[in-house]
């Protein structure tokens, strides 16, 4: 979503928000708050194009997404983020509507899921601040779990204001993306059965591992495999699955360089592509660099495309990924069959 898409917040809060109350005016339901059907920003619904900057905070660290020029990006690392996921963010903060109060107690806060960082993970609230472009606070409020008793499509959900010891059941659809990875497009590109040519794991003072793939659609097959050893076929397997998809599980701006001998994975494609991963630290942290080149004419294209989106930060891969790196012959291999 461009920032061009951003003049439909504002109709599209409104709309929910007068639907809520609606709803809330039609049910015979009773409620101990003067407050049901109030919203719980009331201001925000007129001022949805001014949100300039989101910011979550839940148990694990502090995230934030910035509109810049014509997207939306993490502002630690200035890599883009879904747009989507800023504006149902915004418009869900403005059609919070009170519902029920609850509980007062911070003792209680974790059963409603909205208990301060350092209690368990899924008891920790998410606290969201909307900010203008001038970092002035515009909303900020604690979510909790979801809560299926309000009635109606959207149902409702825990809430608590920062500095405020009340908790409330609010309606409203406000969904907050967990973990902060689900703000990115985490699959880079992908280097099929078909696409895949060769593979290398070396460096970084352990075994070299290479691998190809003959032809188009046949599996990759272990080119190094010592005299006294056979191919593991499975594992073999799994190597390739470390490029379909090549993917992340967090991002960050280039830090430091990499060793002159670090741990590299290149793998080749049959259009022409060739992708360096070089680790950054130890393997076991997961954190590499990409380098993109096209091997021939056609590959330039999709080179130049690839490089827009893996060149100029660092990476952190999964945890398969990060196992795979570290392994030598041994883990690809096996004593012969007598």
């Amino acid at each position: 979503m461009n920032l061009k898409q951003t003049g439909i917040l504002a109709v599209v809060a409104a709309a929910a928000v007068l639907a809520t109350a609606v709803s809330q005016h039609a049910s015979t339901q009773g409620f101990a708050t003067d407050k049901r059907g109030e919203t719980v920003f009331p201001n925000m619904v007129g001022k949805l194009n001014d949100v300039a900057s989101v910011t979550i905070r839940d148990h694990e660290k502090t995230f934030t997404v910035e509109k810049r020029d014509d997207g939306f990006v993490a502002k630690d690392s200035s890599y883009p983020v879904k747009g989507d996921l800023f504006r149902d963010l915004a418009v869900g903060v403005a059609m919070l509507a009170y519902e029920e109060t609850k509980t007062a107690t911070p003792a209680r806060y974790a059963d409603l899921g909205l208990a301060e960082p350092g209690a368990a993970p899924d008891a920790v609230g998410r606290l969201v601040t909307l900010r203008d472009a001038k970092g002035a606070t515009m909303a900020s409020v604690i979510v909790g779990n979801r809560d299926a008793t309000v009635g109606g499509a959207r149902g409702g959900l825990y809430l608590r204001l920062p500095d405020q010891p009340q908790t409330w059941v609010a309606r409203g659809d406000l969904r907050v993306p967990a973990p902060h990875t689900a703000w990115f497009e985490i699959n880079l590109t992908n280097l099929n059965r078909d696409a895949l040519a060769e593979l290398r794991i070396n460096g970084g003072g352990l075994d070299e591992i290479q691998a190809a793939s003959p032809k188009k659609g046949e599996d990759i097959k272990l080119a190094n495999v010592p005299e006294d050893r056979e191919a593991d076929t499975s594992k073999v397997m799994r190597l390739s699955f470390m490029v379909d998809p090549i993917s992340f599980q967090d991002v960050r701006k280039q830090e430091g360089a990499p060793a002159p001998d670090a741990r590299t994975l290149t793998v080749t494609s049959r259009n022409g592509v060739r992708i360096t991963a070089t680790v950054l630290g130890a393997i076991a942290d997961g954190w590499v660099r990409f380098k993109v080149e096209p091997t021939s004419d056609e590959g330039k294209a999709e080179a130049d495309d690839l490089k827009k989106k893996m060149e100029g930060f660092d990476f952190k891969l999964g945890a398969n990924e990060i196992e795979m790196l570290g392994w030598g012959m041994k883990d690809v291999t096996t004593e012969p069959k007598k």
